[in-house]
């Protein structure tokens, strides 16, 4: 095998290596923080996955979310436009992580309140919580588009509309004569992904206007962050072909070949370069 075409299987196992850890990142984080602080504490659990800033659990939230924005700064993606898209959600990711959301206000009369709540908030917490709001409010929205960009298929033809355009750069659009169809499975979990994304954006905003009383019982805000947090996973395992390792290192286990057989995988990269 030639120099370029080594280097090049190593550049794509890389990119598909960093879509796989960016999908356990999605899909885990909220397991991990329902899990850990049930176990180290216990305090009443948070309303939002950001309320776990103020646990035990907060090493973990930061570390994640700033891991999870290098990761996604990393990432280049198939144009300007996902290389943009990830720049912007991968830096709002971090942002997130240094601006806390607001600590949960306990008032004389008010019954029990969490260790963290304070009588009045300051105004670098108002300020911190702010711009917490807007940082995960574009996260969010980013990475939503970007599930629905992973169904783009090939380059957008040529005299469209604006709207056609759109259409074809979220994977809408149907593919050129020259494109290659995606898998369509693969496409059905994008777009379900993002839409899923985008909705939970808008739900968790409007699930502000629900009676204090609801909001005490049910946990809305964590509910509707933690899907869009899964389902932003989930479009990353698929687009890293997380399943398909997976399933290939165990037919491998079983199924060794002989000593000094040369290993198929070597000769032939099973990703080809139309998944950058």
């Amino acid at each position: 095998m030639s120099q370029r075409s080594r280097d090049g299987n190593e550049l794509i196992v890389s990119y598909m290596f960093l879509r796989q850890t960016i999908g356990w990142i999605g899909t885990l984080l909220p397991i991990v923080l329902l899990a850990g602080n049930a176990i180290s504490s216990s305090a009443p659990r948070p309303d939002s996955i950001s309320g776990y800033y103020y646990t035990d659990m907060r090493n973990v939230l930061v570390g994640t979310l700033c891991a999870l924005g290098v990761f996604l700064v990393a990432y280049q993606g198939y144009d300007d436009v996902d290389r943009s898209i990830t720049n912007v959600a991968g830096l709002a990711a971090i942002g997130v992580a240094f601006c806390p959301t607001k600590p949960a206000v306990c008032t004389a009369g008010a019954g029990a309140c969490p260790a963290s709540s304070v009588p009045q908030l300051s105004a670098s917490q108002q300020m911190a919580g702010d711009f917490h709001l807007v940082f995960a409010a574009i996260a969010f929205i980013a990475l939503g588009l970007m599930a629905l960009r992973f169904a783009k298929r090939g380059e957008t033809p040529g005299g469209q509309s604006l709207l056609g355009q759109l259409r074809y750069g979220l994977g809408f659009g149907q593919p050129s004569g020259g494109s290659q169809q995606h898998n369509t499975a693969e496409n059905i979990v994008y777009h379900t992904t993002g839409l899923t994304i985008l909705g939970c954006v808008l739900l968790a905003a409007l699930s502000n206007l629900l009676p204090a009383s609801v909001k005490a019982h049910w946990p809305t805000l964590f509910v509707f962050e933690a899907l869009a947090v899964f389902a932003f996973g989930v479009s990353w395992f698929v687009k890293g072909k997380t399943i398909r390792a997976i399933q290939a290192r165990i037919r491998k286990a079983r199924h060794l070949p002989p000593a000094g057989t040369p290993d198929p995988g070597t000769e032939r990269s099973p990703v080809t370069s139309s998944v950058l």
